[in-house]
């Protein structure tokens, strides 16, 4: 029997062109259940690029990417698309840098020679390279990155920046206490073409091959601003223990094609550190209120109480809350081990519906699960219903300390909360891949896409199974095999569709 999901979740298609548009059918099905409908006519928009990367998905203005850890210590020869999608796209947003066009570069920590399996040799190649084409290129480092460190044979931080020609500009850190614990970069290409990339990968290569990370890039000129901004106040030396650095892009709003709501981003230090007041330790215990059916997080350190008392109240009220974090932060003794042997004991629960902790796998084969490894779960992220009708994601550099969400002094960290469907459900496939749950969920979608003259269908899938679609002229009438065969992995692949004059549904569903 064929597992199948419909051609768009959610009580609206995505989007209404008039008459002519895309208008969202609902029909009764066996059972009584219903299953959402596309109805496709000539008249359509958006028309998508293929996934990058292996492991990358990839829309119009944004992409996920996340590498597949190997714990092999053979750096000279173990690198792999697997392992390094994180930093091959880092890489390539370099080497696209062009005369005049600036990027700005931010990490907490920064090593690894080979261009196989490092990550700070080939960076600084890449830098090199695009300060010789004429583009501007600033980089700003923690106080503890190795800047006089000779890497990939030939350059150096602060060798870049004592260039005779168009030199790196270089900003440490130099704070008396906290951290600047950033991790993204900037690339300005041009007025339309602004991106933000930015995750809990730092620049390093045990942060590929030992590790859990994730990260996204986006082009969005507001978003681009507002890091813009948070950058520029710390090339000006205003760091987290500075009062004067400003507050003013701290929370900034922002819009984004297939979002249901409006989208923020928070940068520490915030403006209070009261509980309840203006910091991202409010905004995520407010989210986490709002769940209607599923949380799962996947962290690398959770130490705040009123977390723990939002994530243990949504258990209670029937919530599935699913979650993922290291040994080496929970372990006794350890800075998360609190928080953690509060949620495994049932004795805080009202109902028999509890937060389930459970273990990583150590390596993306599933061959081996946590040990102990050193930050082997170094994500940072929580995915709030994602197949409900307000899917929200919340991701970034901090992890879920007072320092990092609530401090007014302590660390120098984004936080985007971002309310978009198909984001959302792709870092939920990441959460699936580290644990290893939920892999019989039906949770493929697909959805109609393209332009005038050029109609298409979107698949999205999570995992390695086949699908196919089907399609109908009318769902009273009956299915029929349209695409068959299409392999998984997590992927959006884009189907053109061929004489789509007449009136047509479409249907997704794994092959039998």
């Amino acid at each position: 029997m064929r597992r199948r999901l419909s051609c768009c979740h959610g009580p609206r298609p995505l989007y209404a062109a008039g008459a002519q548009g895309l208008r969202l059918r609902r029909h009764k099905v066996a059972g009584g259940r219903q299953r959402a409908v596309v109805l496709l006519t000539t008249t359509l928009v958006l028309w998508c690029s293929v996934q990058a990367h292996a492991h990358s998905v990839t829309s119009t203005d944004w992409t996920v990417h996340y590498n597949w850890p190997d714990q092999n210590t053979s750096f000279t020869t173990s690198g792999t698309a697997d392992e390094w999608s994180i930093r091959q796209a880092l890489l390539e947003r370099i080497d696209t840098l062009a005369s005049n066009d600036v990027a700005t570069l931010a990490t907490f920590t920064f090593s690894g020679n080979s261009d196989c399996c490092g990550a700070a040799g080939p960076i600084l190649n890449s830098v090199s390279d695009a300060l010789d084409r004429g583009a501007q290129v600033r980089f700003i480092a923690d106080s503890d990155v190795p800047t006089t460190t000779i890497f990939g044979g030939t350059h150096s931080l602060a060798s870049l920046a004592a260039r005779p020609q168009n030199p790196l500009v270089l900003v440490e850190d130099d704070s008396a206490f906290g951290i600047m614990h950033h991790k993204f970069g900037l690339f300005d290409y041009g007025p339309t073409n602004q991106w933000v990339l930015t995750g809990s990968w730092n620049f390093t290569g045990g942060a590929s091959t030992y590790q859990w990370n994730i990260a996204i890039e986006l082009r969005n000129s507001t978003l681009y601003t507002a890091y813009l901004t948070e950058a520029e106040e710390l090339l000006a030396g205003r760091f987290h223990d500075d009062p004067e650095k400003s507050h003013a892009h701290d929370g900034q709003t922002f819009d984004a094609a297939g979002s249901w709501g409006t989208h923020h981003v928070r940068f520490a230090p915030y403006p209070s550190s009261a509980d309840g007041g203006d910091n991202a330790l409010r905004d995520i215990s407010n989210a986490i209120a709002q769940a209607e059916q599923e949380v799962v997080f996947c962290l690398n350190r959770l130490t705040r109480e009123s977390v723990r008392d939002a994530l243990v109240a949504a258990a209670d009220r029937g919530i599935s809350v699913y979650g993922v974090m290291p040994r080496s932060d929970t372990d006794p003794g350890e800075t998360s081990h609190e928080i953690y042997a509060y949620l495994t004991n049932t004795v805080h629960y009202a109902t028999t519906n509890v937060v389930h902790m459970v273990p990583a796998f150590s390596k993306a084969d599933n061959t081996a699960t946590d040990s102990g490894e050193t930050d082997l779960v170094h994500a940072k992220y929580m995915v709030i219903d994602p197949f409900g009708s307000r899917p929200l994601l919340i991701h970034g550099s901090a992890n879920w300390s007072f320092s990092a969400l609530a401090s007014t002094d302590s660390n120098d960290e984004n936080l985007l909360f971002l309310r978009h469907r198909d984001i959302a459900r792709v870092f939920y496939r990441h959460f699936k891949r580290v644990t290893g749950l939920f892999t019989g969920r039906p949770d493929f979608w697909c959805k109609t896409a393209g332009s005038p003259g050029l109609p298409a269908v979107e698949l999205w899938v999570t995992d390695t199974n086949t699908f196919m679609l089907e399609s109908s002229p009318a769902v009273a009438t009956g299915w029929s095999d349209w695409q068959t065969n299409i392999l998984g992995n997590a992927t959006r692949r884009v189907l053109p569709i061929t004489n789509a004059d007449d009136v047509r549904f479409f249907r997704a569903g794994r092959a039998p």
